[in-house]
């Protein structure tokens, strides 16, 4: 987030062991400290957006249900206003389920919950391939089918990734049930994919914050990780991080964008002026 220049506040919601070769272990942080961080932030630094990452216990998804709900967060996106005409900030919920390295980060009993508790609240749901195949409860043969399933549970938009998928191209799908987006990048060849989601869902959230609509903060981030899978660490013996670095919006870094519905057909270079 300070690649964008916002400032991001964090609330720890579980405490991990992990090194580049995998996570060795978890445990949450108690209920009174996770309730204590978001008091704490709330009366002092009101968020532009929230992200939400890994929540792994059924107690933590419980908490962060309550928290959207009294807070008010809703699906209906930047901008949009509650009760008394308070601007809400959108929450981009990034499905921590499992580590890169394959290892599960949210127990399975709260699966039901975060489905339930949280999607409701969420503007934009930023699942990979093997995430939306759990949420789903199966494997599925179109991205876009699921796509719709997944809008079904109450979130505002989705975003499946398909970096998971194979061929020389990544290829993500985005929809809000109105708007459609395919974003594609050749595939960067690299061992240093440490942290991939987390970047990708929190570039998102900073765009937004700097008043980008969806599709552009999506594109922008898009860009942003290609940037930083550009630049890897070196660290290690598994699968490393990357190097962050400011923003440089990049011409090669850009992903091609094809709209869909609800946009007129496009093909081009986000942020080009070409």
């Amino acid at each position: 987030m300070n690649a964008f220049g916002v400032h991001g506040c964090t609330a720890i919601t579980a405490l991990t062991a992990q090194n580049t070769l995998g996570v060795q272990s978890s445990e949450p942080v108690s209920a009174t400290m996770l309730r204590a961080q978001l008091q704490a932030l709330e009366t002092d630094l009101p968020p532009a957006v929230i992200k939400t990452g890994m929540l792994g216990s059924v107690g933590s998804c419980k908490i962060i249900a309550e928290f959207l709900e009294r807070y008010g967060i809703r699906d209906a996106g930047c901008g949009k206003k509650g009760s008394g005409s308070v601007v809400k900030p959108l929450l981009v919920c990034d499905p921590v389920l499992k580590s890169t390295s394959g290892t599960g980060l949210l127990d399975p009993e709260a699966l039901d919950l975060l489905i339930h508790g949280v999607f409701p609240h969420v503007g934009i749901l930023t699942p990979n391939l093997p995430e939306a195949e759990i949420i789903l409860g199966g494997n599925f043969h179109r991205v876009e089918n699921a796509a719709e399933e997944i809008l079904e549970l109450g979130v505002g938009s989705v975003l499946i990734k398909g970096g998971h998928a194979e061929g020389d191209e990544c290829r993500d799908y985005w929809t809000d049930g109105t708007q459609s987006l395919w974003l594609s990048s050749p595939r960067i060849e690299t061992a240093a994919t440490h942290g991939t989601g987390c970047i990708l869902s929190s570039a998102i959230a900073s765009a937004i914050a700097l008043g980008q609509n969806m599709p552009e903060a999506i594109a922008t981030a898009k860009t942003f990780l290609n940037q930083c899978l550009k630049s890897p660490a070196n660290i290690g013996a598994g699968p490393g991080p990357m190097r962050i670095e400011p923003f440089r919006n990049a011409e090669e870094d850009r992903p091609i964008v094809v709209g869909g519905v609800g946009d007129p057909a496009i093909a081009r270079k986000v942020g080009s002026t070409k």
